[in-house]
């Protein structure tokens, strides 16, 4: 399958489905993903009809090496988060994917430092990563720009996902760019498409920006294809260490802050 293809909003069950979702391998709502045949609590909503993109540089779980996956992000990721939702962990966990997601509200990409000096240097044992920052923009793209490589190169050489932000102003479309040339220039990287899902009426709250309950199963769904089954079971949902939210509270006194 080739990174421009797409799966169906929708999959209808075939014959034979056991009644939970899953027929012929195929999860309703996800599309097949080959060789694995599984259920999960999220799927698309099915008023929406949109398609969720493979990503650039390929699905990540058949270059994994374990199920461990690091997840870093802002409100958008942590409203998917246990202590909100939980729609990530209810996508993934059934794939076989052990889920910490380690977002708080109003953060920006450094961030995602502090997350790996944790996470990943005084821990480790990760196998592989998510990382959706760029909602929050602080205007110096370079700086951004760098902060992200050093990011994605801190986790290499573990496949790492890459999602686009949702172009809710027109600053984003520099951080999209930015996102792409740091994607395109690891080969451990893919790129989800995130901003061409999040223009589907519904996804986004009234701001533009956060997720509506049917945005925050879109985006668990996207992820989970993004990703494919990971190379192990079981799956868990582990608990985060970064799970902060008041961060928020400065932030927006002088920038739009998920």
């Amino acid at each position: 399958m080739t990174a421009v293809a797409a799966v169906a909003a929708v999959v209808l069950a075939a014959c034979g489905s056991d009644g939970s979702g899953v027929a012929d391998g195929v999860l309703e709502g996800v599309g097949r993903i080959p060789g694995y045949d599984f259920g999960a609590d999220v799927t698309l909503p099915p008023e929406l009809a949109l398609e969720i993109p493979v990503p650039e540089g390929g699905t990540i779980g058949p270059r994994a090496q374990g199920h461990r996956l690091l997840m870093i992000g802002d409100s958008i990721l942590a409203s998917t988060a246990k202590r909100y939702g939980n729609e990530m962990c209810n996508a993934l966990v059934p794939l076989g994917w052990q889920v910490s997601v380690e977002a708080e509200s109003g953060r920006f990409v450094g961030f995602g430092l502090e997350v790996l000096d944790v996470r990943l240097r005084a821990e480790g044992g990760w196998d592989a990563a998510v990382v959706f920052l760029g909602t929050n923009y602080e205007g110096n793209l370079e700086s951004y720009r760098t902060r992200l490589a050093e990011i994605v190169e801190r986790l290499a050489p573990r496949p790492t996902l890459l999602l686009t932000t949702a172009t809710f102003r027109s600053a984003q479309r520099e951080v999209n760019r930015a996102i792409r040339e740091v994607a395109r220039a690891h080969d451990h990287v893919s790129l989800l498409d995130w901003a061409a899902v999040a223009a589907t009426k519904g996804v986004r709250t009234g701001d533009g920006v956060h997720l509506t309950e049917k945005g925050r199963s879109v985006l668990a769904v996207a992820i989970a294809r993004a990703l494919d089954v990971a190379p192990f079971r079981p799956g868990a949902c582990l608990e985060s260490r970064f799970r902060d939210d008041t961060g928020i509270a400065a932030a927006t006194s002088t920038s739009l802050a998920p």
